[in-house]
């Protein structure tokens, strides 16, 4: 939906021209007014606007000038020129100046309908040129170092990509990796001194130990590399036969690994005066093999932890050191307090499902997983319930308060129940209390739009009442009702009005003064806007 924003220093005219518009058919969701240049710049600083109307000639700064500085602020918002002035100057330099149309007022409703299609249709081929194959293509290989890390960190945790949709992916990101080659992951660790240095220079060192070991590496195998999650430098490496193994049989390609690990170590000690440890997995089909060899390497890791001068370890070897397996549900994204904090409940109850199939099915006899997996579960939710300004045990009725702890669980069903059941209370209460708020925020907008419907009333003014930002007022409200603040203002001013032409002798022009329509002519198309008729034919409709 498109935001427009209406400047002339007559309120009767910006008014007008919002009322003339058909909002729905022109795919208008926002309309913006003001009664000045200096009202208008601040609308454009703080909302994204598509179009804008404003009237050349206004005290101070012009609509000429509006354009000027609008192409500073907002060079892509198409803008129409009013004016009661049909000097050929003022519409050359509308039309030099990139104005989309120049009109003449009064203006005519067909006329102002058509300009306003014709500049939001430039708006929408100006957003689809934006997002053309040409942009996208462009955009993705200025990302390029970006795309294909995330790529291999998907892998490496074993996310699933559909067969079709990896080698497109590959393709498109010029790897050159296929499915079924044989591949193998060497993760890297920095040790002494690299690890004393503050995150600056140990992001500087970890670069140019990744170009240590890619030049390394490059003389003899394919790279496809990252850094993960851990801080570790993780490369995927698809030896050359024809420079590695001409000659030589197959196997004697994790010997060329080994030696190249150390050479990695060698340069990195000659020329940055620091040692890193080399973990290699074992060579597999590409991209199977990478998940486990990543997850075996990682087990290395923790297993090796601070010797500090630096190591080589083939995996394959010490298969015994990663007997220990880790919960993958419970740290593959997206994350249980990621859930929480979206309020997304229903996901945060499957994936809470699928931690337990997995605890049950694979760790079944585990108490140290199940423990694991209480502390993880009971932290994101105390996490979510003191952002919300409450505790954990809250939620809890009092006799159960004290059953909310590791060691009162005999089973793992007693464990997956009473989790459960802490999240639905926590929901309910939750939810509850979203849906009260929302109630009192709407007593409280409903009183001041009553108390004040004898002046203008803006979405700014309310959101100044209600201490939120106006934006997130009219959401809520439209969100909660379905209706949008600008319909309701518009049907409880109608509501009045036609209360009092049934039940009083006041002039139309007094009633519409009452509600804050100065111009009676104005008054009169919004009431027949609301109850097909004018006001005098209701008067009349309804006279006794």
């Amino acid at each position: 939906m498109y935001e427009i924003l209406i400047v002339d220093d007559e309120r009767s005219v910006v008014e007008g021209v919002a009322a003339t518009l058909p909002c729905e058919e022109l795919k208008i969701g926002t309309v913006h007014k003001a009664f000045s240049v200096t009202d208008a710049l601040s609308i454009i600083r703080r909302h994204s606007v598509d179009l804008i109307i404003t009237d050349i000639r206004m005290p101070g700064i012009s609509g000429l000038e509006l354009m000027d500085k609008l192409r500073e602020v907002s060079p892509s918002t198409q803008c129409i020129l009013l004016t009661g002035h049909a000097e050929f100057e003022y519409a050359k330099r509308a039309i030099s100046g990139g104005a989309s149309d120049y009109l003449l007022k009064p203006v005519n409703d067909d006329d102002l309908i058509r300009a306003v299609d014709k500049a939001l249709g430039t708006v929408q081929k100006e957003w689809e040129e934006l997002v053309s194959r040409d942009n996208t293509l462009r955009t993705m290989r200025d990302n390029l170092p970006l795309l294909r890390r995330d790529l291999l960190l998907e892998l490496l945790l074993g996310h699933a990509i559909a067969g079709d949709a990896l080698d497109d992916k590959l393709a498109s990101l010029m790897l050159p990796f296929t499915q079924g080659d044989h591949a193998a992951l060497l993760l890297i660790r920095l040790e002494e001194p690299f690890v004393h240095y503050d995150y600056k220079d140990r992001t500087l060192l970890e670069y140019a130990v990744s170009n240590v070991a890619e030049e390394v590496l490059r003389e003899h195998c394919q790279v496809w590399s990252c850094k993960e999650a851990h801080g570790y430098l993780a490369f995927v490496v698809k030896i050359n036969v024809a420079k590695a193994t001409r000659g030589v049989p197959r196997q004697t390609a994790k010997e060329q690994l080994e030696r190249l690990g150390e050479l990695i170590q060698r340069q990195v000690e000659t020329y940055l005066k620091g040692a890193v440890s080399v973990v290699i997995g074992e060579e597999g089909s590409f991209p199977e093999q990478l998940a486990l060899s990543y997850g075996n390497a990682l087990a290395a890791f923790r297993k090796h932890i601070g010797r500090g001068k630096g190591y080589l370890l083939p995996i394959g070897e010490h298969r015994e050191t990663s007997a220990m397996q880790t919960l993958r549900q419970l740290y593959e994204p997206p994350t249980l307090p990621d859930l929480l904090e979206a309020g997304r409940w229903d996901a945060f109850e499957k994936k809470l499902e699928l931690i337990f199939k997995e605890l049950e099915q694979e760790f079944s006899s585990s108490a140290e997983h199940a423990f694991e997996t209480f502390c993880a579960v009971t932290g994101a939710l105390a996490f979510v319930a003191h952002k919300s300004g409450f505790g954990l045990f809250d939620f809890l009725p009092q006799n159960e308060r004290a059953s909310l702890s590791f060691e009162s669980f005999e089973t793992f069903s007693q464990l997956r129940d009473s989790l459960f059941r802490l999240a639905s209370l926590m929901r309910s209460s939750l939810e509850r209390e979203a849906a009260d708020s929302h109630s009192k925020l709407i007593h409280k907008v409903h009183r001041f739009i009553e108390d004040h419907l004898d002046k203008p009333i803006s979405l700014q003014m309310i959101g100044e009442c209600v201490h939120l930002h106006p934006v997130y007022v009219s959401q809520m409200y439209k969100s909660v009702t379905g209706e949008s603040l600008t319909d309701y203002m518009l049907r409880i001013r109608m509501e009045k009005s036609a209360y009092l032409l049934k039940t009083t002798n006041l002039k139309i022009y007094e009633i519409g003064n009452k509600f804050s329509y100065q111009n009676a002519p104005y008054f009169i198309k919004q009431f027949k806007k609301v109850y097909g008729m004018t006001p005098q034919e209701y008067k009349d409709q309804h006279s006794v």
